[in-house]
């Protein structure tokens, strides 16, 4: 939201409409005299609502009597419009991924095929997706916009307002920290693992881990309880984002195991609050990091464990991964995203 927010209010002169489920929520970041906000009554929570979701967004721009010179979707399916520029933002390609039976892996890449052919811009939030989406579609016009970070990750939070955090949800006083939905993807299984490896090697670590409920949320739940590690392994769901950047300033390590990701906002996040990171080796965790940090084999518990107790115990590495996030945060600026956006989007 922050590099749309910047959109808006560097360009007073181009109007903007908004159409989107969760009205509520965004309205307050959106309090520009440029911007109409227009809810969208069905929300994406299965195929039916998704079709009726992109029927009224299509109907609504063809009949608004506002005209659109340039339209951006953020999720698949989509309509396009004439006389408009359409432009899609494709964060990953996980259905694609993560297709484990032939035929459907073959549907979602004609779905794919199909309708994103009909885009004039495709936004890739990295180099790993444009290239993802190369391999799979050989399309030509694809735009690389990386996620940008929050301000608020910039700002400065006082000791006594960590300590009322850290006092509210019973934090222990040294902990690393993990963030993300509680889905397969995410790999906290494995994560899990690791802590018990390091564990049985005399290695008590406290792990947190911050995300949405979902389909992995039983099986991490009984993963813990089988490995005993109740008093080393929290899990939080509800956080607001105040808290998760309180959460993040508590913590001594950010570890990300995920299995696959088109971006990844967390690694931003422990950037910008001065985490020294271990995570997977991937080519996109490569890229946003530069290949500055300290990679795993994230299918391999040992390797995550091993990783983990390497960058804990040295204080040298951490100091130079800290060092080297303060520089490297400053590419994923709003301001200096958003600008790039608009002169790829209107060229």
């Amino acid at each position: 939201m922050s590099i749309y927010s910047n959109i808006i209010s560097s360009n007073k002169n181009i109007n903007f409409t908004i159409l989107c489920t969760q009205l509520e929520e965004i309205s307050k970041k959106f309090d520009f005299e440029n911007v109409i906000l227009k809810k969208n009554p069905f929300k994406q929570t299965n195929i039916f609502n998704k079709i009726l979701s992109i029927i009224f967004v299509y109907l609504y721009i063809k009949f608004n009597k506002n005209k659109f010179h340039v339209i951006e979707y953020f999720t698949l399916p989509f309509i396009s419009v004439r006389k408009s520029i359409n432009v899609v933002t494709i964060h990953d390609l996980r259905k694609i991924y993560f297709s484990e039976l032939f035929i459907i892996n073959l549907i979602f890449k004609l779905i794919y095929k199909i309708l994103l052919s009909t885009a004039d811009k495709i936004i890739a939030v990295s180099e790993t997706a444009k290239n993802e989406l190369q391999r799979y579609f050989n399309f030509k016009n694809i735009i690389v916009s990386y996620n940008a970070i929050s301000e608020e990750y910039h700002k400065k939070v006082n000791s006594s307002e960590l300590l009322k955090i850290k006092k509210k949800y019973k934090l222990p006083k040294k902990f690393i920290i993990s963030v993300g939905h509680l889905e397969k993807r995410k790999n906290f299984l494995r994560l899990i693992d690791a802590v018990k490896i390091l564990k049985d090697n005399n290695i008590n670590i406290n792990l947190i881990i911050v995300g949405q409920k979902s389909d992995q949320f039983e099986k991490i739940i009984r993963r813990v309880k089988k490995f005993n590690l109740k008093s080393n392994i929290k899990i939080f769901s509800k956080l607001d984002d105040y808290e998760l950047l309180c959460f993040y300033k508590l913590s001594k390590l950010f570890v990300y195991p995920s299995l696959y990701e088109g971006f990844g906002i967390p690694t931003l996040e422990s950037m910008s609050t001065n985490l020294p990171i271990v995570l997977s080796n991937s080519d996109i965790f490569r890229e946003i990091t530069s290949s500055k940090y300290c990679y795993f084999d994230p299918n391999d518990p040992l390797s995550i464990a091993n990783k983990i107790r390497f960058v804990l115990n040295d204080p040298l590495i951490k100091k130079n991964m800290v060092r080297f996030g303060k520089k490297r945060i400053k590419k994923f600026k709003p301001s200096y995203i958003s600008n790039k956006i608009i002169r790829s989007i209107l060229k």
